[in-house]
């Protein structure tokens, strides 16, 4: 049947790496001498983003991370983005343990994509503290594509993409039961968190389906200067489900899920310290459902992959108290405040997508996919103060990827037009804020509607070159691009989220990228190591800068607010990233990760005299150690870790942001499984930051007001799985 050809045809893709003898997938029958060794290192991984059809990340010629298994159950964090925080060319822009959004090569924001079960996700990436809304405790693998793939994914993918997925659905024709499931829990002590997930799921004939509901919640995360710091909780419910039949035809599924928090976000208006001015009341409710319906069609002489995908966001932010919630007597004299009833700002986005791939009959070495793809998205600003006005968007996209495996040589290149239609609504009433003193028509910004039309040319050209059965040397040329949003173009008023006053540019222009890329890549049974160099040159980016406050309006209450309003200019982001894994003995592994990320404005800022952009992070090198045996007594796979954080000062800064000293963090951590009736307990325990070490990272939210980040914090992770 087909779907066991797919699984074999997977599962030579992952070991062909580490074979002593590359075996072409040939299409008769031939016999080949093979040498498999065991090794206490994985496999190389499948990968689903970095190109249309399976592909062996060890064949990518972009730089991809695979999370999956049990280094998941291990690297699992109260975010979604803990998980991969300490890959290569990653790092985080975050508040404690709760917020945290990703930052790829020095990249952030727009400049990535989210991909949640193979539909794009969104959050409204502008705001620092508009983190990605995907169950941290349901998903069981997360792949990272370092690099612009606007190639499949259309505007937004100049830095990378980011992969997260939910298990699969069970498959009774390779073994799987009626019913298994799995409870899982983590706690930490820093900020009292403690989460829990349950998942089951079955198949039965050509069905399957899954389940999962999960919670968590935390308190205000602790710092070894300030103890606690206030308003820094978060409560979130999660949930999701999906069903799929198998046929001779193919596949066809469909799944949900949907996200639920409230987040707490500390932004102290007065100054700091004292601790008693971390009297922030500000909050977030969120809310964010994701669904999809997904054909696999075998068909001539082409295999049709199609999804249908469905995202709606709903982000409310409240500043307690606000004006419109004072409390009055019968004179009307006001007596004192009470809980915003609804929203200083609010966003609702729905957004309904379409990509349909041709997976096309081989002719000769070419492998060709054919895409098409299609987006609409409808924006309301329904807030107290409209910040933004609202909009609709109609995007389309085609493009054509080729594979090429011509003997030690794998090519891939491609090529994709983009049309986008944005529709901006009228609205007269930007820039009024009753909260803040802008009543007057002089404070009104009006927005007339409009339409504005982009498009685009995308592409991209790489390869790999199998030098050695254990070597190999990567290259990639990419051009990516991205559309400016209407936030960037028409904002004109206080962001709560980020304690600033938002002015917008509506003279921005698309941006483009050209990145190259260049690895070395060494998997044998005892190394895998995979060090590459950068270089991504953007034309028109687009970035929120410091300008005088002399800008903001008279009536504004606050004089003393930052005031931000987006940039555009020139910039080129490059460095060098890598890992290195080795198994020294049977029983001791060693790793190591570096990242050098420099990202330069190659105009210079006029506003604020300086020749860097934004949130690149400071360099840093991971280094650590594993001792495991397959047993110890009845714990199978036990393990021991320490690692060291070396993070370098950072004074290569936008003048906007503030200087960094460097930092060392350690870290240890153990595990292991017990099997009972069949089934593997797993259990993972550590510490973070062990000595308890007061530091700032560069791309904290809170460094402006000298809030450091978390202390020690110790976690213990529980997965207790049952059923066939």
């Amino acid at each position: 049947m087909r779907n066991h050809y797919s699984f074999w045809k997977c599962f030579a893709l992952a070991i062909v790496p580490l074979l002593s003898t590359r075996i072409p997938l040939a299409a008769s029958p031939s016999d080949q001498d093979v040498a498999v060794s065991s090794t206490p290192l994985t496999l190389a991984p499948i990968t689903i983003t970095a190109s249309p059809t399976p592909k062996s990340a060890w064949n990518s010629p972009v730089s991809v991370s695979v999370v999956e298994g049990r280094q998941m159950d291990r690297q699992r964090g109260e975010s979604v983005v803990a998980a991969i925080q300490n890959e290569p060319g990653i790092s985080m822009i975050a508040e404690g343990g709760t917020v945290a959004k990703p930052v790829i090569r020095g990249l952030n924001s727009q400049e990535i994509v989210i991909v949640e079960d193979g539909v794009r996700s969104e959050a409204e990436q502008w705001g620092n503290e508009h983190a990605p809304e995907i169950d941290p405790l349901g998903t069981n693998r997360i792949e990272v594509m370092r690099g612009p793939n606007s190639l499949l994914y259309g505007s937004d993918a100049i830095g990378g993409v980011i992969s997260i997925n939910h298990p699969e659905l069970p498959n009774a024709h390779l073994g799987d039961g009626p019913l298994r499931g799995l409870f899982s829990t983590i706690v930490n002590s820093n900020n009292n968190s403690a989460g829990e997930n349950f998942d089951v799921s079955g198949a039965s004939g050509d069905w399957g389906y899954r389940a999962n509901v999960s919670q968590l919640q935390a308190g205000n995360f602790r710092t070894p200067e300030i103890g606690a710091v206030p308003n820094t909780g978060d409560v979130e419910v999660h949930g999701s489900g999906e069903v799929g039949v198998r046929k001779d035809w193919g596949d066809l599924d469909a799944s949900f899920a949907k996200f639920n928090k409230r987040v707490e976000l500390q932004n102290p208006n007065n100054p700091f310290p004292p601790t008693s001015n971390l009297n922030d009341s500000e909050f977030q409710v969120l809310q964010h459902e994701h669904g999809k319906i997904h054909a696999d069609v075998n068909t001539e002489p082409a295999r049709l992959d199609i999804t249908g995908g469905y995202d709606w966001v709903n982000r409310k932010e409240y500043d307690s108290p606000d004006l419109d919630t004072t409390q009055t007597d019968s004179a009307g004299n006001p007596i004192g405040t009470v809980a915003p009833p609804k929203p200083h700002l609010n966003w609702i986005e729905s957004s309904y997508t379409l990509d349909t791939k041709a997976h096309l009959v081989p002719m000769g070495l070419f492998q060709g996919t054919v895409g098409v793809s299609g987006l609409r998205r409808v924006d309301q600003s329904l807030g107290v103060v409209d910040l933004t006005p609202s909009y609709n968007e109609n995007s389309f996209g085609e493009y054509l990827v080729e594979d090429v495996p011509v003997g030690k040589f794998d090519f891939t290149f491609g090529v994709r037009g983009d049309q986008s239609q944005y529709n901006i609504q009228a609205n007269n009433d930007i820039g009024l804020d009753f909260s803040n003193g802008m009543v007057s028509p002089s404070d009104r910004r009006p927005v007339a509607a409009q339409m504005l039309n982009y498009s685009a040319v995308t592409g991209a050209a790489g390869g790999v070159y199998h030098i050695t059965e254990p070597l190999a040397f990567a290259v990639n040329l990419g051009r990516g691009y991205r559309n400016p949003v209407p936030f960037e173009l028409f904002a004109f008023g206080k962001h709560e989220g980020t304690g600033e006053f938002s002015i917008g540019n509506p003279n921005l222009q698309p941006e483009t990228s050209l990145d190259t890329e260049a690895s070395l890549r060494w998997a044998s049974s005892r190394v895998k190591a995979e060090v590459g160099v950068f270089r991504n040159y953007i034309h028109n980016y687009i970035y929120s800068t410091f300008v005088s406050q002399s800008l903001l309006p008279a009536d504004f209450t606050d004089q003393t607010i930052p005031v931000v309003q987006e940039q555009q200019a020139n910039a080129t982001v490059k460095g060098v990233d890598g890992a290195v894994t080795v198994a020294a003995t049977d029983w001791l592994t060693l790793n190591t990760v570096y990242n050098m990320v420099r990202g330069f404005n190659d105009q210079g800022d006029p506003a604020l005299n300086t020749n860097y952009i934004p949130h690149v992070p400071a360099d840093n090198l991971l280094i650590g150690s594993d001792f495991h045996v397959k047993s110890l007594g009845p714990i199978v796979h036990p393990y021991f870790g320490v690692d060291e954080k070396i993070t370098a000062a950072q004074a290569r800064t936008n003048a906007e942001e503030i200087p960094t000293p460097g930092y060392a963090l350690l870290g240890l951590r153990t595990g292991g499984e017990l099997v009972v009736m069949g089934n593997r307990i797993t259990l993972d325990a550590g510490v973070d930051n062990l000595l308890n070490k007061n530091y700032i990272d560069y791309n904290s939210i809170l460094k402006e007001f000298n809030i450091g980040n978390p202390g020690r914090n110790v976690y213990v992770k529980l997965s207790v799985p049952f059923g066939s």
